[in-house]
């Protein structure tokens, strides 16, 4: 027995002392594995795929000046031709003025010619320049030449073979054009579909940094750069038949490889990657016809050139003879050498590519390891798998077993049997936790009779507030109508039994108009039990055919269920309209609301009860748009108005969030002075695809949102940086007009913001103006007291779109104005409409006698400028004057300005001494 109490000792001791936590034993396995994984890539080095890609700058072609006519030159050489056939050598054989026209015809025919070739081999300006001055030479030739032949017949044969020759060229030059156009496409797909499986092959695996790529993605890499080796073989602009053949065989080769490994290609890039490469096949299989095809209209058209070229030729050979005497001095008649050879055809011109400055290849260098580092491979492999598979073993046994013993203690926990402790052993965690069990169990032991008293004591305290629960969950503690999510419950019992009898089910949206108004008038105690009434009477009128909910606020849903038509539903509607025609009686007072209802109709617009409340929630927006104490029933673009308009104030959340708005600055100028009085500070939004969107497809929803307050603190802000800016440097006089919304004013921390950014950036407030419109009288007195506030500082107020409003003339009254700008509506035509005219210049007379400056806004054509030019004292802004400019631009602007000013005054003055228009100078403008 003492041997047997030895050896059990001795093997627990072992055991407590072989614990090893699972930490120790996944860092053990990782730092295996790891070396294993070294010692394997060191020796498969030489074995991975490596590849390099580089990049290709194509040549271009330029032509070899195809040799000339020998035949019309030796029509006008004399026997005694200087030696190489030099014509400024020849002496004339016949009468000096025939000799100067046929030669200057000649010369202008061989102009044409090489012209004609240097212009179907580039598309420079030069060569097109080049091109349309030879045919101006050809025909004012072609026109002296005419009045050397003594024969009328001649002369239409002449013009004849003119007109062919141009057209030939012109054929020439399109096919040329045509060509080049489809090699540069061609190129530009087999660059995308290289970049696409580069890219693919960049992000592989990549170990010691070399990448490991899949093999069919390696093979249609290197095809591409053998079809482009051999697309850009093909010379000149008529090309190569044996190089054009080449590239159709390895595009061939090419199509037959990315087929091949298709179904794999979708698996691991997907079906959009492989949908793009094929529609890059397609195309660059039809512009490789059309390279074909165009070749071959090329070599035609060179051959006709060729041809016409001849006969011009033999028409200066026949006028030679006309003249009197032949090339040979013989008298006319005396068979011309020459003239039987201007029938041979001409040689086709030729084409020699020009050497591309730099070109490189892609290579892919595939080393295959050999057979016995596959067996040291293969052998290491073996041994990892098998270690970890020890490991996996040994770690997994030590886990399950105690895990096991764990969830059968606790099952019996669980099942009431305090009592119950897990056995000893396992890995060090688990057997810390296997104490840490048997002492809770302990515990729970003794706390068990303790919870079981308190447990009967809470029951009957429960029963009882679950009673009272239930009934405020499911119903709106003020009005005691159904709550968001009784009305769901209900909603979508009622469309199970639309389904079930095939019927529908009408959701109208309901809100209270201007229900803030009496809220704030009458105080939340009021506003509370109006809701009340409210609420009773939707009962009443929905108690016949459904019932009604609350949402929250003065947001209510009625329930019309089995509904048989959509007349029906617009019935239902007009009922819950005109229900509210008769006025409230709260605490003994009558009121009178009306509310606004948009309506969905189940199936015919939404399935689920959540998406019928979204669209009646679309369509009640409708309703409030068309006036108010309307119904509105639901169509697909309201929803798709919403979506939109959601998408737009996320963007405009994220733009403010990562500084995507800019500012750009428009000039207003003094007529008095002709210098920049002031500039007016626009925002802008950089969209993602780099296009400034202007402010009227962003600003409204920003208004609705209420990010108005963020973009016009951050508009204030930028415009009074860039105003210390310029005063610092080469503008100590500037001033910045800056827009305000309604909403800025109504803020009563608005005039401290404005004193604590002038403090900020040093600047007195003489040089901010601000900005506002006419909807600041329906904002309330405050607002009016906050901007005669900002006015007593010696802030400038204006007020923009001045003569559109309702109430233009009232805001001259009651706002403590220093500008108005006249609305671009009035100029539009000050030049064209007397009655326009008449009003404009009334309104500045009206404003001169207020003592209130006036600015022109929308100036864009000089007769609207020269209208405009007699007031001196008001300002003008537009596109005629300056566009809006970035901050870095406005001092070049404001340099620039009194020459453009001057410039234009000149432009109407009618005692300039200038005989014509001056040149306007040109100022930089900001998309």
């Amino acid at each position: 027995m003492g041997f047997f109490r030895i050896g059990r000792r001795l093997k627990l001791r072992l055991r407590r002392g072989l614990l090893v936590g699972i930490a120790g034993r996944l860092a053990l396995a990782f730092v295996t594995v790891a070396i294993l994984a070294v010692s394997a890539n060191v020796v498969v080095e030489r074995g991975v795929r490596v590849v390099r890609s580089t990049r290709v700058d194509r040549g271009q072609f330029s032509p070899v000046p195809s040799a000339p006519i020998e035949i019309a030159r030796m029509l006008l050489s004399s026997p005694t031709a200087a030696p190489g056939g030099d014509l400024a050598a020849a002496e004339p054989a016949w009468h000096p003025a025939v000799e100067t026209g046929i030669r200057r015809f000649v010369s202008a025919v061989d102009r044409f010619q090489s012209s004609t070739e240097v212009r179907a081999s580039s598309e420079s300006p030069d060569s097109s320049a080049d091109a349309d001055s030879s045919v101006k030479e050809l025909e004012g030739a072609a026109k002296d030449f005419r009045r050397l032949l003594l024969r009328p017949s001649l002369g239409s044969e002449l013009d004849a073979a003119l007109v062919g020759y141009q057209q030939a060229g012109a054929a020439y030059v399109q096919a040329a054009d045509r060509r080049r156009a489809a090699v540069r496409e061609y190129l530009s797909h087999l660059d995308d579909l290289d970049g696409r499986i580069t890219s693919s092959i960049n992000t592989g695996w990549k170990i010691f940094g070399r990448v490991l790529a899949r093999e069919s993605l390696l093979k249609l890499h290197a095809d591409i750069e053998e079809l482009r080796r051999r697309f850009s073989a093909i010379g000149g602009p008529d090309g190569v038949s044996p190089a054009l053949a080449e590239t159709t065989a390895s595009e061939l080769s090419l199509r037959k490889a990315y087929d091949a490994s298709e179904r794999g290609l979708i698996k691991s890039q997907g079906e959009g990657w492989v949908g793009q490469t094929r529609d890059d096949f397609a195309h660059m299989a039809d512009l490789r016809e059309d390279v074909a095809e165009a070749a071959a209209q090329i070599q035609d058209g060179r051959q006709r050139l060729a041809s016409w070229k001849a006969r011009l030729s033999a028409s200066a050979s026949t006028a030679r003879a006309g003249a009197g005497t032949n090339a040979a001095g013989e008298p006319p008649g005396a068979p011309n050498p020459a003239s039987k050879m201007l029938v041979t055809p001409a040689a086709p011109a030729r084409i020699s590519p020009v050497v591309a400055a730099a070109t490189t290849t892609t290579t892919t260098t595939d080393t295959l390891p050999d057979p016995r580092r596959r067996f040291t491979v293969a052998c290491i492999t073996a041994g990892v798998l098998a270690l970890l598979s020890a490991i996996s073993f040994w770690t997994v046994r030590s886990i399950l077993i105690p895990v096991d013993r764990i969830l059968d203690a606790t099952r019996k926990l669980a099942g009431g049997d305090v009592a119950v402790r897990v056995p000893r052993g396992g890995m060090k965690e688990l057997d810390s936790l296997a104490r840490a069990f048997n002492r809770m169990a302990s515990q729970l032991r003794t706390a068990r009779n303790i919870t079981l008293d308190y447990h009967r004591h809470l029951e009957s305290q429960v029963e009882q507030r679950t009673r009272q629960l239930q009934h405020l969950a499911e119903r709106d503690p003020l009005t005691l109508l159904a709550n968001r999510r009784r009305l769901f419950v209900l909603l979508n019992q009622s469309i199970q039994r639309a389904r079930e009898i095939g019927c529908g089910v009408a959701v109208f949206f309901i809100d209270l108009d201007n229900f803030k108004n009496l809220n704030d008038g009458m105080g939340h105690g009021f506003g509370d039990r109006a809701l009340i009434s409210v609420a009773q009477r939707l009962e009443e009128t929905a108690v016949e055919f459904g019932f009604a909910a609350r949402l929250g606020g003065d947001e209510f849903t009625v329930v019309h269920e089995e509904v048989s038509s959509e007349q029906d539903a617009h019935e239902t509607g007009r009922r819950l309209v005109e229900a509210f025609r008769r006025p409230l009686a709260v605490e003994g007072r009558e009121i009178t609301v009306s509310v606004s209802i948009g309506a969905s109709l189940y199936p015919d617009h939404e399935q689920r009860a959540e998406d019928l409340l979204s669209a009646a929630d679309a369509a009640l927006f409708r309703a409030k748009a068309l006036g108010r104490n309307q119904l509105a029933m639901f169509t697909p673009e309201l929803l798709e108005n919403a979506t939109r308009k959601f998408t737009t104030e996320q963007g405009i959340r994220r733009a403010l969030e990562r500084e995507e708005f800019e500012l750009v600055y428009q000039p207003e100028v003094s007529l008095d002075s002709l210098e920049v009085g002031l500039v007016e500070a626009l925002v802008r939004w950089r969209l993602p695809d780099g296009r400034l969107a202007a402010p009227d497809e962003f600003l409204a929803i920003t208004e609705e949102s209420g990010l108005i307050l963020e973009l016009g603190d951050w508009v204030l802000r930028n415009a009074m940086r860039a105003a210390s800016n310029w005063r610092r440097g080469a503008w100590p006089e500037v001033k910045v007009a800056v827009n305000v919304s309604a909403r800025q004013l109504i803020d009563h921390g608005f005039v401290h913001r404005i004193q604590e950014l002038l403090r900020e950036y040093e600047l007195p407030p003489t040089c901010i103006e601000l900005e506002l419109t006419e909807s600041v009288l329906q904002t309330g007195r405050a607002t009016i007291e906050s901007l005669r506030l900002l006015r007593s500082m010696g802030i400038d107020i204006a007020l923009d779109d001045f003569g559109t409003g309702y109430s233009s003339l009232a805001s001259l009254e009651q706002l403590p104005l220093s500008r108005i700008k006249l609305d671009r509506s009035l100029i539009a035509g000050i030049d064209t409409n007397p009655r326009s005219a008449a009003i404009a210049l009334a309104l500045i007379r009206l404003c001169d006698k207020l003592d209130i400056e006036v600015t022109a806004e929308g100036i864009e054509r000089e007769s609207q400028f020269a209208c405009l030019a007699e007031s001196r004292a008001m300002y003008l802004q537009g596109y005629l004057i300056a566009h809006p400019v970035s901050e870095s631009e406005i001092l070049v602007v404001n340099s620039l300005m009194p020459q453009v000013m001057h410039d234009l005054m000149l432009g109407i003055d009618p005692k300039a001494d200038s005989p014509k228009a001056p040149q306007r100078v040109k100022i930089p403008s900001h998309g």
